[in-house]
């Protein structure tokens, strides 16, 4: 199906409880060592149906709890041993009516410049923190619903990826931060089973050279020891649908993934292979007790591309623990 400009605007919801709309833009700034993650949503059945998370991460945090802390903390800032982090979430009780052409909530505000290709995202904590960001999509939006493996229902009704080019000032604790760099985005509506999605396997990964000859976003997802592939590689232009992705990784004794091998093949029959070292900068999430986590950026290497920015994110059902990642028991 080809997206058009109105899939960019909000969906008629459903009735069910766990019915969600949502939006996300992360980034690599690898210049400064920062990872962005700026993500907002609509659940209008639940009793917070509106809530938006900033997160900006210097540094490795494996505490899955410190995004809390760091809300809880003077300014939404931790800084330890050179590293730092912020983070500003909020859940509100009312839902809001905007359109994501121009939505705004607690300070954090999208608008949409021009359908398909722009958007300026801002956002203001009222304590001296904020960004003034220009997104630019690099690629046409991908829905999922056209791969070979299309999304899971539990997941969404529908869901696309795009990559695009970030840049702007970020503003935390009285520095200033010229960023100028690439990410990956998502927008997914419909029902999302989270006990079902708690107990799956995610492992995405997503880069975009500097020249946009090549650019991806895929994923491992599956229940138990099955998993499909999802998302796109784009090559020369060239969009096709992830076929399969293999993934060979080391995990440390946090479970942090590290040195990870990547051969993903597309229904083009075209493949690339990519590895990644360590992490520059990561970030925990989840609980160990339900779903965990940790969402970083570092540098691939991708064979007949060189050197190239990225993401990577990988999240786990309770039953697999760090010590059995470490152990190598899970790839």
């Amino acid at each position: 199906m080809v997206l058009q400009a109105s899939d960019e605007l909000r969906h008629p919801s459903g009735p069910e409880l766990p019915w969600r709309e949502s939006l996300y833009f992360n980034f690599n700034d690898a210049r400064n060592g920062i990872g962005g993650w700026i993500y907002l949503w609509v659940v209008p059945n639940q009793p917070q149906p509106s809530g938006m998370l900033v997160s900006f991460y210097h540094g490795h945090w494996p505490d899955l709890a410190v995004n809390e802390k760091a809300m809880a903390a003077p300014g939404h800032r931790l800084q330890e041993d050179g590293r730092w982090i912020y983070c500003f979430q909020r859940n509100i009780g009312e839902l809001i009516a905007d359109d994501f052409d121009d939505f705004e909530i607690c300070g954090l505000r999208l608008r949409r410049i021009e359908p398909l290709k722009r958007y300026a995202i801002t956002f203001d904590d009222g304590e001296g923190n904020g960004f003034d960001f220009e997104c630019r999509f690099t690629s046409p939006p991908f829905d999922y619903g056209d791969g070979v493996n299309p999304t899971p229902p539990w997941m969404a009704q529908n869901r696309y990826h795009r990559s695009h080019d970030i840049s702007g000032r970020l503003r935390i604790a009285g520095e200033s931060y010229d960023v100028d760099c690439h990410g990956d985005s998502d927008h997914s509506w419909g029902l999302r089973d989270m006990a079902t999605f708690g107990d799956n396997l995610f492992k995405m990964w997503s880069l975009q050279t500097d020249d946009g000859k090549l650019t991806l976003s895929v994923l491992q997802q599956g229940v138990g020891d099955t998993d499909i592939a999802l998302g796109f590689v784009a090559i020369d232009g060239e969009m096709a649908s992830a076929r399969t992705v293999e993934s060979r990784t080391r995990f440390d004794r946090d479970g942090v993934q590290n040195h990870v091998e990547l051969v993903i093949t597309d229904d083009r029959d075209r493949t690339i292979r990519a590895t990644m070292g360590e992490l520059q900068s990561f970030v925990g999430w989840g609980t160990a007790d339900h779903f965990w986590g940790y969402e970083g950026v570092g540098t691939y290497e991708v064979k007949g591309h060189g050197t190239v920015k990225g993401l990577s994110s990988y999240f786990w059902p309770a039953r697999v623990t760090p010590a059995a990642l470490h152990r190598g028991e899970w790839r």
